[in-house]
């Protein structure tokens, strides 16, 4: 299970609380699955609540962006980082019930959350609040964008982007096998192998 630690932190005050927050609702979450089993009310319930704060989180997070006056390239990334998120979500909260038992969709849904929010907290955000802190530092919007391009992190900060990618490239890998096993059986196709 995913717990908040300083490796999180961004040092901006605001972002480090509503990100708490996430890490919160993800333990409710998966302590909910724990406690009796997991239940279509329940997983529609988290993800409702989940689904609602992120979206709270990201304008917040979107506005100080803009405030603060970062490179449009950085924004532009990062808002389609958001938006791939939300479509994730809504994605699979309209599809949770048709393929798998409850088990594995909650497991799923765990599985996802912990990898995007680590993947998208230490990649992006980290570098979100650098550009922020080099822009009242004196850098153009700019500098601090092209000073950041080339990030270098630390060998275990990058072991957890480097697992969360893994693990998020992982699902989908598995998703679209699904789709794939879905289409030839309506098409009357050879089944594709594994």
């Amino acid at each position: 299970m995913l717990t908040w630690s300083d490796c999180f932190c961004t040092h901006i005050e605001i972002v480090d609380e509503q990100h708490k927050k996430l890490f919160e609702l993800l333990e409710e979450l998966s302590e909910s699955f724990q406690q009796g089993g997991p239940n279509q009310a329940l997983i529609e319930q988290a993800l409702k609540e989940l689904l609602d704060y992120a979206n709270k989180h990201f304008v917040e997070e979107e506005l100080l962006m803009l405030h603060s006056k970062l490179d449009a390239r950085h924004v532009n990334l990062h808002r389609m980082e958001h938006k791939s998120f939300i479509y994730d979500i809504t994605s699979m909260s309209e599809h949770l019930f048709t393929e798998e038992d409850l088990v594995e969709t909650s497991e799923r849904l765990v599985r996802f959350i912990t990898s995007w929010l680590t993947f998208h907290i230490l990649g992006i955000d980290q570098i979100m609040a650098s550009q922020i802190f080099a822009i009242q530092r004196g850098a153009s919007p700019e500098q601090a964008y092209e000073n950041l391009v080339n990030k270098k992190y630390d060998y275990n900060t990058m072991h957890l982007i480097m697992d969360s990618v893994l693990d998020l490239w992982h699902m989908s890998l598995e998703r679209c096998h699904k789709l794939e096993t879905k289409l030839a059986a309506l098409t009357g196709a050879e089944p594709p192998t594994p």
